[in-house]
């Protein structure tokens, strides 16, 4: 009886073996490019990942650098609060248009800074605004000289 059965619906069973047999391949190909697919997006992360810890370390390196829009001064390229005008002043993490306006105040008042501590004199400027200062600004020669 079996062998009837067999017989009769021989081309059926080997079309549905057939259909079984693509159905794995095009499954394992399937596995195969989704982990194709994984493998590129890990490294994709893996270097963004590389990046971003660039990125943070030169941040880091900056002492007082400044992020989201404020400028970014480093050695050799600092500010003379003793010359700068306001627009430049303004520039310094923490200094806005008053500060800034203060700060030529007091030195125009005072003959000029004769040392960057002197800041901590202007009124808001203290030693938090101060240490993200202190190695973005120089002083040049003062007024009264």
């Amino acid at each position: 009886m079996l062998d009837q059965f067999v017989e009769k619906y021989r081309w059926y069973i080997g079309v549905g073996l057939i259909v079984i047999i693509l159905g794995g391949i095009g499954i394992i190909y399937q596995d195969k490019l989704s982990r194709e697919r994984q493998g590129k997006d890990q490294d994709r992360v893996t270097e963004l990942t590389k990046q971003n810890d660039e990125l943070r370390n030169q941040l880091s390196k900056l002492s007082a650098g400044q992020v989201a829009g404020e400028s970014v001064e480093q050695e050799g390229n600092k500010i003379d609060i003793n010359s700068a005008d306001a627009a430049r002043l303004d520039t310094l993490p923490g200094i806005g248009p008053a500060r800034a306006a203060d700060i030529i105040a007091y030195r125009e008042s005072h003959g000029g800074f004769n040392s960057i501590e002197d800041l901590k004199n202007i009124k808001g400027i203290g030693d938090k605004t101060f240490e993200n200062l202190k190695d973005l600004v120089t002083i040049g020669e003062s007024l009264e000289n």
